[in-house]
């Protein structure tokens, strides 16, 4: 015989999942693969001279000489094959696990490139005083929109090298894998606080509705520098990560100021 009983209609909240209340259990998944969204930690040097031009730990910055008051030093995230990194440093993270370090070495081929001696050219020192740059080895010269570093001063001219300062040189990395993210809501999360680092997960409401992201902001992201480009980084990230969505509405809550106190003197 048919069901007779009138069947539960289907609550609408049912579609939106909140990241502070989801209660789905994490995956185990410890081996990063292509497409991976990790947190990794690494230190960049030279191979000729083992000088440092890039990092995330602060102890090494200390013990370098390199350390600054407002530097940024936390693991960085890193979607494995989107070139966030070095497309030859990101192929080494296929196949390491949590915890896991290594060293990579990248030739110049496959980093800041080969030196091009044809941007290597001689500036005349008058041209100089009118930058207000003086002639001294090591500093910066800027020639239209290029940026170059004086590498020898000859009587009337300096020669001035506009390649890139790693062009040419073998890069050695140090680099240990401290997490993979595994839940969307936390993935979403991690691609919002690597453009706006200094925000908190209690700052940031996560959930999606259908296919659409809703990823809301605290009120002081309005005034921080060149916020709209960040959102636009945002926005375009959390579609790479749930590929399902359709959109993503970045929404910010102005709340209505108090009314002033009334004099009462």
């Amino acid at each position: 015989m048919p069901d007779d009983k009138p069947k539960k209609e289907t609550s609408k909240k049912s579609e939106t999942k909140t990241a502070k209340t989801t209660t789905t259990k994490k995956a185990t998944k410890d081996v990063v693969e292509k497409g991976s969204l990790i947190y990794v930690d690494y230190v960049g040097r030279t191979k000729n001279d083992g000088k440092v031009f890039d990092l995330t730990l602060e102890e090494v910055a200390k013990e370098e000489g390199l350390y600054k008051e407002n530097g940024y030093y936390e693991p960085m995230l890193v979607a494995v094959g989107w070139n966030w990194m070095l497309e030859a440093l990101e192929d080494e993270f296929v196949g390491m696990k949590v915890g896991e370090s290594k060293t990579v070495e990248v030739p110049p081929e496959k980093g800041a490139g080969v030196r091009d001696p044809s941007k290597i050219i001689s500036v005349a020192k008058t041209r100089l005083a009118k930058q207000g740059v003086r002639p001294i080895i090591g500093e910066e010269v800027k020639v239209g929109n290029e940026r170059g570093v004086i590498t020898h001063v000859l009587g009337r001219t300096v020669r001035v090298d506009f390649n890139p300062p790693l062009a040419g040189k073998i890069l050695v990395f140090d680099v240990t894998v401290r997490e993979i993210v595994i839940e969307l809501n936390e993935k979403l999360f991690a691609v919002v606080k690597r453009r706006l680092p200094t925000l908190t997960k209690e700052e940031v409401e996560i959930s999606i509705k259908g296919k659409t992201i809703w990823i809301e902001l605290p009120l002081r992201t309005r005034y921080i520098e060149s916020v709209q480009y960040a959102e636009i980084g945002i926005a375009m990230d959390a579609l790479k990560v749930y590929e399902d969505a359709k959109d993503v509405k970045l929404v910010v809550t102005w709340p209505r100021p108090d009314p002033p106190s009334e004099n009462t003197t």
